[in-house]
């Protein structure tokens, strides 16, 4: 590879997305069981916003490049390197690296992208279908006929939870935040759709609003937003019912009431990716295989809100803030 300096996205310090700068940086050296790609496209994620404030448990030393979903082609290897060859193109989440002209990822980070898939669908669906993977299928446990409430489910792992839950015979019912997100998740193939904005004070206000949709109950809980809203999550699983976190959107950790969980034996369950990533797990590995053949096939959508330069970085973290998105903002091209 004939480039040495690339264009990349530099957050100066934790000082959230006014820290971040278009600059001119070395091109990164594969190390060993990592790879180097060219990116085609990158995707934006809560967890990006939340390393931005360092707020997120991988604090990389300042100043770095953000990032942690990308599609593109493999130019080069680093030793010791398994599976995957010089050409191949990929899904990869590195730790941080992606929004750059060059990233390098491990080895077992990197998923093969069908022909049919195109960068901007890869980026939207990488850390999204692994999410959904793990979550729905490895953790929750789910099987034809169950049924699974679904939080933040207009951003991007929540519409590919939608899609995922119908290929899996399962009902999902979605939590969105307005009118327009309702009809973008039913649309989606959402079976229910609940309204946060509408909901009234209290503990039982979702159940209550679950009830009024004719449903009892659910079998498994997959939560993205955290906060104080837990205990109303709860209320809605069925006794024997599975809390999957995934994440924080709403930037609060919840407190999980014990005594709950023991009065309806109910599971808790956290899906941590890089674990299963790591461990090379069969399970993550044959699932986003089979996810990303639905993509290619269109039997799933991966669903982009917007496509933007990254130089409008600040747009797309500011939609993303706002709320504003139904699926992922992507960066494409400086």
């Amino acid at each position: 590879m004939a480039a040495t300096s690339m264009h990349a996205l530099l957050a100066e310090d934790y000082g959230g997305p006014a820290s971040v700068r278009i600059a001119q940086v070395p091109v990164p050296a594969p190390g060993v069981g990592e790879v180097l790609i060219r990116t085609g496209a990158g995707a934006l994620n809560f967890l990006d916003l939340l390393m931005l404030e360092g707020k997120y448990q991988v604090k990389p030393p300042t100043p770095f490049v953000p990032g942690r979903d990308l599609a593109g082609e493999i130019i080069a290897l680093g030793s010791e390197v398994e599976g995957l060859s010089v050409g191949q193109r990929v899904a990869a989440q590195p730790a941080f690296g992606a929004f750059a002209e060059y990233a390098v990822a491990p080895d077992y980070a990197c998923q093969l992208l069908p022909d049919t898939v195109d960068d901007v669908a890869g980026a939207a669906s990488g850390i999204v279908l692994a999410t959904v993977v793990g979550a729905l299928k490895l953790r929750g446990r789910l099987a034809p006929g169950e049924r699974v409430l679904i939080t933040g489910a207009a951003g991007g792992v929540g519409t590919a939870a939608i899609q995922y839950a119908e290929h899996l015979g399962v009902q999902a019912v979605a939590l969105v935040s307005s009118a327009a997100k309702a009809e973008a998740v039913l649309r989606l193939g959402a079976k229910a759709v609940l309204r946060s904005d509408l909901l009234p004070p209290g503990k039982t206000a979702l159940r209550d609003a679950l009830k009024a949709e004719g449903i009892e109950g659910v079998e498994v809980v997959v939560d993205m937003v955290g906060g104080p809203d837990v205990d109303g999550l709860l209320r809605c699983l069925k006794p024997g019912g599975r809390l999957v976190i995934v994440g924080f959107a709403s930037g609060q950790i919840p407190r999980i009431p014990a005594n709950y969980l023991l009065l309806k034996d109910i599971e808790v369950h956290g899906s941590s990716l890089d674990r299963l990533f790591r461990l090379r797990d069969p399970g993550l590995a044959n699932g986003m295989r089979e996810a990303f053949d639905l993509v290619g096939a269109g039997r799933m959508t991966a669903a982009v809100d917007a496509v933007l330069p990254f130089c409008d970085f600040a747009e797309g973290t500011r939609r993303l803030t706002a709320r504003e998105t139904v699926g992922k903002v992507v960066f494409k091209g400086f």
